[in-house]
C-alpha cells in the first residue's frame, strides 16, 4: 500500500513494524484456536474491565487508553498504520453480465472490469489477460463495457468448460473477443501467454488483471509482468496471503519480496514471526463492527474449548468439513455447538497414529470444561478480537508495501495500491495497479 506518514524509508518502517511485531506476538503467533493453550488471553495486560460491557456495540478500546498496556500498544501502532483509501462509488454505470452470482461478486465484477478499461485506455491498449478467470464473468463484463479483447486463463477444468458453455448460451457475440484457455499460471507461463495472443488476436501488447489472485498467483502476475517487455499494465486483487508456497525451511517462496526486507529478515530472525498466523491475520476481513461481539467471542471461545480439550490428551482435532459448525445452528449455546461439532463437525485421532482405538468426545468433560471460563475470560477474549481486528490493516500494508518496493527495485515506479471496491461489501478491496 504505503509507508505511513510517520517514516522517512522503508528501511525505517520495516525495523519498527518487525520490533512490534516481536513485542505484540502473543496477539498473533499462533492459531486463534490455540488462545488458551497459550494462555493469551492472560497476556492482555488491562484491568479495570468488571464495571464494562465489552460486548455493547458502543464498546471502544479507547476508552482504556489510560491503561499502560494499551497506551504503549496504541502509541506503536498508530505510527504504522495509514491514512485509509477511501472508495469512490459509481452510480451512472451498470453491470452488464447477468449471472447468478452474489451481490459482493457483482460489486467486485463492475468495479475492477471498469478499472481494468481506465488503465487500457490510459497505456493504448485493447488486449487483457485475465489471470485465474474462473466461469468468465469478468471477463464478459470487461468485453461489454470496455469492448476489449479478453484471454481468459484458467486452470480449473469445471471452471474453464463452465465458462466457454456460458459463453455459447448467453454471449455468442464475445466469442471472437473473449477467448479462454485452459493454462496453470506460472512465473515461467510466459512463452505460453505470448502465443495465445498471437493466436487468437494477433496482440502483443497487453494488460494482466486478476480477481481475487489467491496465493502466489499475484506474485506470478508481478514477475510475468516485470519479464514481459509487451505487458504494458497491471490491474490484480491479491488474497490469501497465508495459502503462499512454503519452504522447507517453513519460510515462504514469494515473502519477503523485496531486497530491503528480505536482508531485515534475516536480521530480525522474521521466520519467527512472519508465519502462517500473520499472514492470515492479514487477509481477515477488516470491519468486525457488522458483526456482533457476542457472536465472535463465542464462536472463538468455544472453538478454542475443543481445542484445548484435544491438546491436554495428546489428540488431533480435525475438520470434517470445510465449515465444520454453522454458526446459526448454535445460537451461542454451548451444549448445542458441541453437538453439533462432535455429530458433525470435527473427529479426533491419535498424534501418534497408534491403533488403540478411536477417541470421541467426552461431552461432560467438555462441557465442564466451558462452564470453568470466567467472565472475565469472555471479556478478555472481546478485547483480543477488537486488537486483531486494529492489528489487520497494518499486517496487510506490512506485506504489501513489500510487494511495491519489490516493483520500483525492478524499476517499475510507477505503481500503487488503490481501493476500488467497497471494503463493507468486498474484505480484499485493493487493487494493485502498475504501468510501464
Amino acid at each position: 500500500m504505503s509507508l505511513p506518514a510517520s517514516h522517512k524509508c522503508p528501511q525505517e518502517y520495516f525495523e519498527e513494524c518487525l520490533n512490534f511485531l516481536i513485542e505484540f506476538e502473543h496477539l498473533y503467533n499462533f492459531p486463534n484456536t490455540d488462545i488458551l493453550i497459550e494462555n493469551t488471553l492472560d497476556k492482555i495486560d488491562i484491568r479495570g474491565l468488571e464495571p464494562v460491557d465489552v460486548l455493547d456495540e458502543s464498546f471502544t478500546l479507547a476508552n482504556f487508553l489510560c491503561n499502560d498496556y494499551l497506551n504503549n500498544l496504541f502509541f506503536k501502532l498508530n505510527r504504522l498504520e495509514i491514512n485509509n483509501m477511501e472508495f469512490v462509488a459509481d452510480t451512472d454505470s451498470e453491470l452488464l453480465v447477468e449471472a447468478p452470482i452474489s451481490q459482493k461478486k457483482k460489486h467486485e465484477i463492475f468495479y475492477l472490469a471498469k478499472e481494468i478499461g481506465r488503465i487500457c485506455k490510459d497505456v493504448n491498449c485493447n488486449t487483457v489477460v485475465d489471470f485465474g478467470s474462473g466461469l468468465g464473468y469478468l471477463d464478459q463484463q470487461i468485453f461489454m463495457s470496455n469492448r476489449l479483447n479478453v484471454l481468459a486463463l484458467e486452470c480449473n477444468e469445471s471452471h474453464y468448460a463452465g465458462a466457454k458453455k456460458r459463453q455459447r448460451k448467453y454471449h455468442q457475440d464475445s466469442r471472437q473477443n473473449v477467448k479462454f484457455i485452459k493454462h496453470t499460471v506460472t512465473e515461467d507461463s510466459r512463452t505460453h501467454i505470448a502465443e495465445y495472443l498471437k493466436d487468437k488476436f494477433d496482440a502483443r501488447s497487453f494488460s494482466i488483471c486478476g480477481l481475487h489472485a489467491c496465493a502466489d498467483l499475484t506474485i506470478d502476475a508481478i514477475h510475468l509482468f516485470q519479464k514481459m517487455e509487451d505487458a504494458r499494465a497491471l490491474v490484480i486483487m491479491p488474497c490469501c496471503y497465508h495459502k503462499m508456497k512454503q519452504t522447507r525451511a517453513g519460510g515462504f517462496e514469494n515473502f519477503p519480496l523485496s531486497k530491503r526486507l528480505k536482508i531485515l529478515y534475516d536480521t530480525y530472525e522474521g521466520f519467527k514471526y512472519l508465519k502462517v498466523p500473520f499472514l492470515r491475520l492479514a487477509a481477515q476481513p477488516p470491519n468486525i463492527s457488522q458483526e456482533k461481539m457476542e457472536n465472535l467471542v463465542f464462536s472463538l471461545l468455544a472453538r478454542a474449548t475443543l481445542q484445548l480439550y484435544a491438546h491436554q490428551r495428546n489428540l488431533v482435532l480435525k475438520r470434517k468439513k470445510r465449515k465444520a459448525v454453522r454458526f446459526n445452528t448454535s445460537q451461542n449455546d454451548f451444549s448445542s455447538y458441541l453437538k453439533n461439532a462432535a455429530d458433525h463437525g470435527f473427529y479426533l485421532t491419535h498424534k501418534d497414529n497408534s491403533d488403540s482405538g478411536t477417541p470421541v468426545f467426552n461431552r461432560e468433560e467438555l462441557l465442564l470444561s466451558w462452564r470453568r471460563h470466567s467472565r472475565d475470560t469472555f471479556k478478555r477474549a472481546a478485547v483480543f478480537i477488537a486488537l486483531q481486528n486494529r492489528l489487520q490493516s497494518v499486517f496487510e500494508n506490512f506485506i504489501l508495501y513489500d510487494r511495491l518496493l519489490y516493483l520500483r527495485e525492478n524499476g517499475i515506479h510507477n505503481c500503487v495500491f488503490k481501493r476500488i471496491v467497497n471494503e463493507k461489501i468486498s474484505p480484499r478491496s485493493l487493487a494493485l495497479i502498475a504501468r510501464k
